[in-house]
């Protein structure tokens, strides 16, 4: 049982804690929503659930950052100046897309990864990208072609695919 557990936190945690973090906008928060998921699943002895899927757990991460902020609404109800996103626990929303994109990009090996997130995100040309990694330009290419392949693999099992293109 408790290997089980642990063994989703090391392939789950940091994913998702990055797509909870893009919903909540803090990564101390994030980090506090999945850990408690996590919990919930040893004190509930919740196994049965765990096993069903990753879709399983990025539903309940959603679900747990929808109550977060909630939570928060009613605490600083009459504070205008906290905006928060507005989420709904059904449907995948314009909103939701972001955070999935930091969770999937979460996926991909490490300098596949940066390479990927300083090309989609600092807006970087490969040529940028490649003098501030001091490789090669074909290298960022390479890499880029690696990460967009892996993307779509892991969006279109996940039924997403349509939905980031």
């Amino acid at each position: 049982m408790f290997s089980l557990i642990e063994k989703l936190f090391d392939v789950y945690y940091s994913p998702l804690c990055n797509y909870a973090s893009r919903i909540v906008g803090n990564a101390d928060d994030a980090e506090d929503i999945v850990q408690s998921l996590f919990a919930q699943f040893l004190q509930k002895n919740n196994l049965q659930a765990v096993k069903v899927s990753e879709a399983y757990l990025l539903r309940s991460v959603k679900n747990k950052c929808i109550d977060f902020i909630r939570a928060q609404k009613k605490l600083f109800r009459n504070d205008s100046d906290i905006n928060y996103p507005a989420l709904e626990p059904n449907d995948i929303s314009e909103e939701e897309i972001e955070p999935l994109f930091y969770y999937y990009a979460a996926k991909l090996p490490p300098k596949t990864r940066e390479v990927f997130l300083m090309s989609r995100v600092n807006k970087l040309t490969y040529k940028e990208i490649a003098e501030e990694l001091r490789i090669s330009q074909k290298t960022v290419e390479n890499q880029m072609g690696s990460a967009l392949k892996k993307l779509k693999i892991i969006l279109q099992k996940e039924h997403y695919f349509l939905l980031m293109v």
